[in-house]
């Protein structure tokens, strides 16, 4: 169990049109509780990670408010930072909040903060960048550039399935290179995934037996399908239930290397910000955070 009066550096990516109001009943609550909150809610989403550098160490624990994109932007701060990490999920997909049961309330958020415990976690590495959930390429990619903008404001977690249409119709196969423990295997793909964590894509699962602190990747990678068959993938991918399908492969390392021709970008938890050639890795127990109390 935790104790309350701490000095707890709370910050809020601005993005969401509630996220103003949702930082300051998490402050609330936390203040309630008997903590000192340092409450930030910066104009640009870009200053989240000095603020996290510059103000973090001397707080106790730091807690951050804001989708997938923002804690996996701000997880080489975290590190930095060394403190305790808190989740407030403002975001889409909430896949990071949704490993750890972390309500999407506010105030309950911030109560898992005062009255829970602390998990020690593992972060992905995908060329030299820490990750939280799942880095992938190829179809993934395709979902990512369609599920924005005005479509990804008015529809949320609805905006999914539209964008998977989307991207089924202009889905093309790659040839790819993929080493892990000293094999390596040459396939054509239509989409390669790895995760660190458990959930991505707005609720789907790596792996039935996947964890965020086991020191591994687990890593599938799809053979190029028929009309719709990604669309026919879905029930798998939701359930983590891959390893049932003859036209998935699926692997666990704690190294892996994909590369692939032509280029891929690679959605990194929810963001399109790398490429192929990639390397990933697991930097073991590297965070700690907070997660609700166990009955």
């Amino acid at each position: 169990m935790t104790v309350s009066g701490k000095r707890t550096l709370l910050i809020v990516n601005p993005g969401g049109g509630d996220a103003a109001d949702a930082g300051r009943r998490a402050c609330r609550t936390l203040e309630t509780g008997g903590d000192r909150v340092d409450f930030h809610l910066p104009e640009d989403p870009a200053e989240i990670s000095d603020l996290i550098r510059s103000l973090g160490p001397a707080s106790d624990r730091i807690v951050l408010g804001g989708g997938d994109g923002t804690f996996s932007h701000s997880a080489e701060a975290l590190l930095d930072a060394g403190r305790p990490f808190g989740i407030l999920p403002l975001g889409t997909a909430n896949d990071l909040a949704r490993t750890f049961a972390i309500p999407h309330e506010p105030e309950r958020a911030a109560r898992v903060v005062l009255r829970g415990g602390l998990r020690r976690i593992d972060l992905g590495i995908v060329n030299g960048r820490p990750f939280f959930n799942v880095a992938s390429l190829g179809f993934s990619v395709k979902v990512a550039n369609y599920h924005t903008g005005e479509r990804k404001k008015r529809l949320k977690l609805l905006s999914y399935p539209l964008s998977w249409l989307d991207a089924q119709r202009d889905m093309k196969p790659f040839e790819a290179r993929i080493t892990w423990n000293g094999d390596t295997k040459k396939t054509k793909s239509t989409m390669i995934a790895v995760g660190n964590g458990v959930h991505y894509g707005g609720g789907l699962t790596i792996a039935d037996d996947a964890a965020i602190d086991d020191g591994w990747l687990d890593v599938y990678y799809v053979k190029p399908l028929g009309p719709w068959g990604m669309l026919k993938l879905l029930p798998y991918l939701k359930f983590g239930a891959l390893k049932r399908r003859q036209d998935v492969r699926t692997l666990r390392a704690a190294a892996v290397r994909v590369e692939t021709t032509p280029t891929q970008e690679i959605n990194v938890d929810g963001d399109v910000i790398a490429e192929t050639p990639a390397d990933f890795s697991v930097l073991p127990k590297a965070l700690e955070v907070f997660v609700p109390a166990t009955k």
